[in-house]
């Protein structure tokens, strides 16, 4: 995944506070900070289409359509980064590592 792309979508959890619940995903590390505590798994974009713009919603729901089902996103709360969760690993890497 292009770096372009990967900040673009940074910028748009973080500008939006995203995701809007505040559920943890625990037992999950920040491979930024270490934190274990902080991490939230991003809503699919079927569930922003309230919260996001037109332009928004397609930057959101390419980024999401190239990395699901294969990996979950999710963001540390504490370094703000955005991470893949890889489904039954319960580990993190930064987006586009995979």
């Amino acid at each position: 995944m292009e770096l372009e792309l990967v900040e673009q979508f940074r910028k748009l959890v973080l500008d939006k506070e995203l995701p809007g619940t505040d559920v943890v995903l625990f037992g999950v590390t920040c491979p930024y900070c270490g934190k274990n505590d902080r991490i939230r798994p991003l809503e699919p974009p079927e569930e922003l289409s309230e919260e996001l713009g037109q332009q928004e919603m397609a930057l959101y729901a390419r980024v999401w359509r190239e990395l699901h089902p294969d990996n979950s996103l999710a963001v540390c709360r504490f370094c703000r980064n955005i991470l893949q969760v890889q489904a039954g690993a319960r580990r993190a890497e930064p987006l586009g590592e995979w």
